[in-house]
Order: structure tokens, then sequence, then C-alpha cells
């Protein structure tokens, strides 16, 4: 546990200096792969948090205008659109009535919960698609040196994320899932930075 908790640590606050990216990747080696899928479970649910978090805050009138936008009031029956507006105006009274027939219905269960389910997994999705070719294209990368191997590659790029997850996730709150794109961005940058600097000695 305590080289796990090391590799965060430089993980985190290491920059541009080639002895503390050697002890970084020295302790990535020593942590094993369990340490590794479970700090990616960790940043993935980070990283995913402000997503369930904007769709847990939105009723269930919020949520289907989200996602049908105008197509939603013109997929009600005439009577349920005309009482959800007066005139060019949304009826809020009528609204709420909306909202807690959904919420009696079922909506938790049936319409909630699944689409948080979604969600979860198209970040998950995401994830495992950017960091396999994260660690694909920094392959490509040292071809002119000697190579590192997937699972260091791969430890490189999680304990990386660690200060961009935290960042990005903050930012989320204000902007959700565009702090997914600026989370990849950063670790790119760091990625590629830290794996030029890797001492072919070390390796």
């Amino acid at each position: 546990m305590s080289d796990y908790f090391r590799a965060v640590t430089l993980g985190a606050f290491t920059w541009k200096n080639e002895e503390r990216i050697a002890l970084l990747l020295e302790n990535i080696r020593k942590a094993g792969n369990s340490w590794l899928l479970l700090h990616f479970i960790l940043i993935t649910s980070c990283l995913g948090f402000p997503v369930t978090f904007s769709i847990a805050r939105l009723s269930p009138f919020e949520l289907y205008n989200r996602l049908y936008g105008e197509f939603f009031l013109h997929a009600l029956p005439d009577s349920a659109r005309e009482a959800l507006l007066s005139g060019d105006e949304l009826n809020e009274t009528a609204v709420e009535d909306f909202n807690m027939l959904m919420y009696e219905s079922g909506y938790g269960r049936n319409v909630f919960l699944p689409l948080l389910g979604i969600a979860c997994g198209l970040v998950l999705i995401i994830q495992l698609v950017f960091y396999l070719s994260a660690v694909f294209f920094v392959g490509l990368s040292r071809l002119n040196v000697k190579p590192l191997s997937f699972r260091d590659r791969m430890g490189i790029a999680l304990y990386s994320s660690t200060g961009p997850v935290l960042a990005a996730s903050l930012f989320g709150f204000y902007l959700p899932t565009v702090h997914i794109i600026i989370f990849y961005f950063m670790v790119m940058f760091f990625m590629f930075q830290r794996s030029k600097l890797c001492p072919d000695e070390s390796i």
C-alpha cells in the first residue's frame, strides 16, 4: 500500500524531474496490477461524479426536456400539452403536478437509475478507449528510445491523472461533460511529458 501512495503522490506532484519520474516508475512496478486497477476505478468515479450529480439534480420534466428538447412537449397528448402550457409560457403548477406524477409512477426505478447506469457506462467506455489509445501512442513516441512496457505506460497514464482529475471534476460542477475533454488534454500533456523524461537506464 505504501508503494501505491508514493506512486499517487509522485504522479500528482512531479514536474520535469527525471529522478522523481524514475522513482514514480519504480513505485508503479512495486505497487502491482491490483492497485493500478483500483486507481483506474477511482479516477473514473471521480470523473463521472459531476455528470451523475447534474443528472440527479434535474426534475423529471427538466430531464425529459433535456433529452427530447422541443419534441418532448409535441409528443405529449393534447390535453397534457395544454395543461403544461399557458399560451407560450410553462404552467409551473402543471409542471409540478407532472413531476409528482412521474415520482409516483416509479420514475426513479424505471427512468432515473437506468439513465444513471447508461451515463456511468459511457464514462467507463470512454475512459477505456482513451487510456488504451494514449498508451498505444506513447509507445509509438518512444520507438526511437528503449520502449516502456504496456504496464509501465499505463501506470504513468493513470498516476499522472490524479491531479488533472481533481481539477477537472471541480470544473465539472460548472460545466459537466466539458470537464472530461479538459481532463483528457491535461492527462495527455503530463503523460507525454513524463514518458519522454523516463531515463533509459531505469527501464
